[in-house]
């Protein structure tokens, strides 16, 4: 059975359709799941951030509105500013979110996603965890680099 925050974002990503963003009134979303807002800013903060190629937006009064849109169509930019955030450290979590994105946008396929996922894994890097987020950075953004060079010169 789904929890919640599955149900929410689920129905927000069907709300959302093939359109780029969405406005919706967050009091209205607690409300219609009979939640706190608090559990709608948890579905938007987790599920639609640029990891997961979303950006979100909220503007005060009149019912507390937000605007979900989907980030930049381009693969390549997309790619690009995920690569740029990958100077930090990045938890297994977000490491999976980001490469399912890139499945999802067709920049990796399903097989390279597993290669990556296992190469990624907290058994594999078997370090320290503050080592092991910082490494775990580093290699995805070395795989992504790599893997944009090459899908430039296709172009």
């Amino acid at each position: 059975m789904s929890n919640i925050s599955d149900i929410i974002e689920e129905f927000l990503i069907n709300t959302l359709g093939d359109d780029n963003y969405l406005d919706i009134s967050r009091n209205d979303l607690a409300n219609y799941f009979n939640v706190a807002p608090s559990q709608i800013n948890y579905v938007l903060s987790t599920r639609f951030n640029y990891e997961r190629g979303f950006m979100t937006e909220s503007k005060r009064g009149g019912g507390g509105y937000i605007t979900i849109m989907r980030t930049d169509t381009k693969n390549s930019t997309w790619l690009n500013g995920i690569i740029d955030r990958l100077n930090e450290d990045i938890d297994y979590r977000t490491a999976c979110y980001i490469i399912g994105s890139a499945v999802e946008r067709k920049v990796l396929t399903s097989s390279e996603a597993e290669i990556i996922k296992t190469a990624l894994s907290p058994n594999a890097l078997g370090n320290p965890f503050k080592l092991e987020n910082h490494l775990r950075a580093q290699i995805l953004q070395r795989i992504l680099l790599k893997h944009n060079a090459k899908t430039k010169k296709k172009e």
